[in-house]
């Protein structure tokens, strides 16, 4: 199995873990679905396996940066792309 980590904002861990968007606004929405859209066509799949809460920082730059994410808390997520 090939894994990739990626640093991503925590408030993402329900959609990514749970499928749940519910926390989300229109705009976040259109963030994270961007971000699920490169994923697949960049490593067929957005499929989060992991994550590492002891990582958890804030930070201005991190992997969902390109997507309009400002600086927030951040943690490291570790997915399957095999």
């Amino acid at each position: 199995m090939r894994t990739l980590k990626l640093t991503l904002p925590q408030y993402w861990a329900p959609a990514l873990i749970n499928g749940d968007l519910s926390g989300f606004d229109d705009d976040e929405e259109a963030e994270f679905a961007r971000f699920c859209i490169d994923m697949v066509n960049e490593h067929g799949s957005c499929h989060c396996i992991d994550y590492d809460a002891e990582s958890a920082d804030f930070s201005r730059w991190h992997d969902a940066v390109a997507y309009g994410v400002l600086a927030c808390d951040v943690m490291t997520f570790t997915f399957d792309v095999t």
